[in-house]
């Protein structure tokens, strides 16, 4: 089966509890769609809540769509017989332009990116659209409140982890790799980088292409120090909390989303978004005494705590437990 939404069932509750249907346009694996498939699986805990899913036509289904091990739960996007939507990014392209401001059942919305409140945006647009908003990070939140557009309630649910995906690889000094640096989404950057740090006595491995999320995360795993590149902007930049789960010593640049959890030579390496501090915090890093590396990793262990899998849960599962009072009011 090639398409997501080929061989789809119509909507139908197997039990007493309510319905949530969630929608995706699953075109290549990214931390957006995994985030959905996070809050997809909170919802599968729930006592009273059953959750769906329906993809568009286009939508990819091979090994990288977390949902090919669950196609019970692949429904029809029938949005009039569920009892709550749940939607993310562009998901509310599927519901009718006529009915998305006033849409009778409750919607959850989830927003990952500041690009949200960018002027004369399809997603600005989207945010007077009525629905229970869940941002990812508080630079999220505040960028949207910000614009005075949003029509409803918002509620701030920081990114967790799963922290049973990430290997912990070697300890640390038995590490093969000086530095691993991540360029997925700067790629000439992560090329420049490579040349600038590369040295006889250093062994550097660059990544600029796709790998399957446990590759990845063993790569990482194996490194002393990691430099994630983010793009410029991000809502929340999980790899590099990831990395901190691996027990890396992370260098990650300013994104916004990251400086709720990103302190900067506390539990990690912060710098300035350009070549010149990104060359220089990784060398920092590499640089570090036994014990300011010991404290570093400490700090990240205890950052990465912070957001477990479990936090976010139990941060979604109160708001489910109100919607229908949040919906009225």
């Amino acid at each position: 089966m090639n398409s997501a939404s080929a061989n789809t069932t119509s909507l139908a509750r197997n039990s007493s509890k309510q319905l949530i249907l969630f929608h995706r346009d699953f075109r290549e694996f990214s931390g957006g769609h995994l985030k959905v498939w996070d809050y997809f699986n909170h919802v599968l805990t729930s006592p009273r809540h059953e959750p769906r899913i329906a993809f568009s036509p286009e939508s990819k289904w091979d090994s990288t769509n977390p949902w090919l091990g669950a196609p019970g739960y692949v429904a029809k996007w029938e949005p009039d017989k569920a009892d709550i939507l749940f939607l993310a990014g562009t998901d509310w392209r599927g519901v009718p332009e006529l009915d998305r401001s006033h849409f009778p059942k409750p919607i959850i919305n989830l927003l990952q990116h500041p690009r949200h409140a960018e002027p004369n945006s399809e997603l600005r647009n989207f945010l007077r659209n009525r629905a229970v908003r869940i941002c990812v990070s508080q630079e999220v939140a505040d960028a949207i409140t910000a614009t005075g557009e949003v029509n409803g309630p918002v509620f701030t649910i920081p990114n967790a982890i799963d922290l049973s995906c990430v290997p912990r690889g070697k300890p640390w000094q038995q590490r093969p790799l000086d530095v691993l640096i991540c360029g997925v989404k700067a790629k000439d950057l992560a090329r420049d980088l490579q040349d600038r740090l590369t040295d006889e006595n250093r062994t550097i491995k660059c990544l600029t292409d796709y790998r399957p999320r446990q590759d990845f995360l063993s790569e990482v795993s194996n490194a002393k120090v990691t430099v994630f590149l983010p793009r410029p902007s991000e809502g929340f930049y999980l790899p590099a909390l990831e990395g901190m789960a691996a027990e890396t010593i992370v260098v990650c640049p300013d994104c916004l989303g990251n400086r709720g959890y990103c302190e900067d030579k506390v539990n990690c390496f912060r710098p300035e978004y350009g070549v010149g501090e990104i060359v220089s915090a990784a060398h920092a890093a590499s640089e570090q005494s036994e014990n300011e590396r010991i404290q570093m990793l400490d700090k990240a262990e205890a950052t990465v705590q912070m957001h477990s899998l479990e936090r976010e849960r139990a941060s979604f599962a109160r708001i489910l437990t109100s919607i229908h009072q949040l919906w009225e009011t």
